[in-house]
Parts: structure tokens; sequence; C-alpha cells
């Protein structure tokens, strides 16, 4: 049944043509579309996420990492008077104005961390160190910045909010959900864009993992007008603002779905019209003895190799030109357990296309290949 599913799928090869266009176009939009959302709340949570802190204190009614509202210094004594805590730190995150060396301005993410502790540091450094902000205005800039602010060297001398900062270290492939350039400094220096006496997040490590929510409720209790969040609860706040509240996120399943629903489409329409095409043969087959379920097989074998074909021709498409997508700015999650899944969904939705083929050589009826 394998050969005759691959001679009759192969015989009409521009009807495969299409087939395949449509299921490639169909795998480049869902992966796509998939591996940018995936990607860019990576993007939005990856200063939680690679923090090691258990419990983030912020200001009230905070909607994402991006937007803080300041919050009094003086209330990380409140943290780490709590016995559970093993250490709590302040990190701020601001915004400021990069002057370029065109006279131009570019708005950047400002991230002021401990660099004693590292608590807040970049995560992944590409010059230099976390340590080498310490001493002075200095400040670690990210590689993939380069596009927006020009050529990043080690030593230049930039202005940020009519301060002037070296550039002492280069962090790689940091990026912000806001797309705005990261810039990372020393907490004493950041404090120079904040309010007197405020900073952006008090973040705090728990001995045991399982009074984290504990000290969570106990916190809640000390400070009321404050926001206190585990690391899990905070990244899953910034998930779903940008997922549902902004209706960001739906945008791009909405669009996924869609490249489905074409591909499944295309291929339920050529996989029909092979099928009423051959209809003659399929029931001369029932006629010398063959079961429904071997034409079955027939039908949905055609079904998954035109998916397999068309998902890898997307698939080596888009592993072409992440490279460039990602250099343009946008950022890409791109895994073997992606890939897998994906391609899961794409065939099952090419087998479910297929089901309408097989409704009708289930009501075959044999005796028509001895009619006239």
């Amino acid at each position: 049944m394998f050969w005759l599913a691959c001679k009759t799928l192969f015989h009409e090869k521009g009807r495969l043509f299409i087939t395949l266009i449509g299921i490639t176009i169909s795998t480049i939009l869902t992966i796509t579309q998939v591996s940018m959302y995936i990607g860019m709340m990576r993007d939005a949570t990856d200063i939680i996420s690679h923090n090691d802190a258990d419990i983030w204190v912020a200001s009230k009614n905070i909607q994402n990492v991006v937007f803080a509202n300041p919050v009094p210094e003086e209330r990380i004594n409140r943290v780490r008077a709590i016995s559970d805590v093993v250490w709590a730190d302040k990190i701020i995150l601001t915004w400021g104005f990069l002057k370029l060396a065109n006279g131009g301005k570019e708005q950047v993410q400002i991230i002021g961390y401990n660099p004693d502790t590292g608590v807040g540091a970049p995560w992944s450094i590409h010059k230099g160190t976390a340590l080498d902000v310490k001493g002075g205005r200095h400040m670690i800039a990210d590689n993939t910045s380069e596009n927006r602010l020009g050529s990043l060297e080690i030593g230049s001398v930039w202005e940020l909010n009519n301060k002037r900062f070296r550039l002492v270290g280069l962090s790689h492939g940091i990026k912000s959900f806001t797309t705005a350039p990261q810039i990372f400094m020393s907490y004493n220096q950041a404090r120079a864009f904040m309010p007197a006496g405020h900073t952006s997040f008090i973040v705090a490590k728990v001995k045991d993992k399982s009074r984290i929510p504990y000290v969570a409720e106990a916190l809640k209790a000390s400070m009321k007008d404050n926001d206190v969040l585990t690391r899990g609860e905070f990244i899953y706040k910034n998930i779903m603002y940008w997922t549902v509240e902004t209706g960001m996120g739906m945008s791009f399943f909405l669009t996924a779905i869609l490249g489905l629903a074409v591909g499944g489409a295309i291929v339920g329409q050529t996989i029909y019209a092979n099928t009423m095409e051959h209809i003659r043969e399929f029931g001369t087959l029932k006629a010398l003895g063959a079961k429904n379920m071997d034409i079955y097989k027939v039908i949905f074998t055609q079904t998954a190799i035109s998916a397999l074909i068309g998902y890898i021709f997307g698939s080596i498409f888009i592993l072409v030109s992440s490279g460039a997508i990602e250099r343009a700015g946008v950022s890409l999650y791109l895994s073997p357990v992606l890939f897998i899944l994906i391609f899961l969904i794409v065939l099952l939705t090419c087998l479910l296309s297929g089901y309408f083929s097989v409704r009708k050589v289930r009501k075959l009826d044999p005796a028509m290949v001895f009619r006239i």
C-alpha cells in the first residue's frame, strides 16, 4: 500500500508541488509565530528568570517588570528582618536617553545592580566582567544593540542623560521585550536616574524553598502598599500581561492558527482531488477484496508524506533565515522540542484534512467499476 500511495501521489507532480508549497508556507508561518512569541516572552522575563532571587518586592499593582514605579529603599530592612531570608538586595530598572555619535538620541533601558553580589548583573558577558562597573561612571552594553547604537568599543565614552559613562564591557544576546538597548551599571550610579531614596525592586533569597510562600505572605502583611511576588508569580504576571492584556500574544497565535488552516485546506483539497481522480481504482481494489482500512492507509500515507516533505522545506527555510531575523532585532526560540511539537501539529492538521477523502472511500460501492 505504501508503494501505491507514493505512485499516485507523485503521479501528478504539479498538484503535489502546489501541496508542498502550501505546507511549506504553513510551516514557516507557524514556526515563526510560535518561536517569536516564546522568544519575546523569554526577553520579557529574562531579568527575573536569570536572577537567583526567590521573592520580588515591587510597586503596588505592578503590571510587568519593565514599567515599575519607585519603591522606598529603606523597605529592604523589613525583608532582611525575616529570619528565613538569606540575603536581600536592590535592583534599579529605569529609562534614559543615550546620545549617539551622529548627534541623535536613543532611548535605553538602564539596569542598576550590585557588582559586589552580582544580583541583577548581566548573565552573559562577552567582554569584561560584571565587576568592571565599580568605581565610577562605567557601563556594560549588549552587543546586539550595535545596529541601534553604532559601534560599541571598549573604552569609548557615551553620554547618558547628560552624564558621561565609559563602556567597560559587552554582554551577549540580552534583549529587552521593548527592543530598547539595555545598559547595565552599578547600583550607586543608577540611583542618579531615580528619585532620591527610591529603588525599583527589592529581591530576596530564602533559605528553604518550601518556606517561600510563607515568607511572601509575611511580607505582604507588613508591606500592604507593595506587591510581593514569588519568582514564578512574577514571570506568570509578565507573560499574561503581554499575552492577554495587550493582545500581542493572541495575535501571534491567531496567525499561527491561520497558517495551519491554510496548509490543512490545501492538503485536504489535493488529497480529495487525488482520491476522486482514482476513485474507480479504489473501487477495483475493494472489488478485489481490499478492506476500507487498506484504502485508508493509502490516503493517510499520501497525507503524511506531503506533510513531512513540506515541513522539512519550511524548517530548512527557518533555520537558514533565522540568523538574519535575529540580527534584525527579532528574538526567535528554536529548539528540537519545538520543531518536533510543531511537526506533530502540522501532521495532525494534514491528517484531519485527509479525513474528508476517507469518508468518500468508506461509502464507495465496489460495484461501480462494472458500471459504464
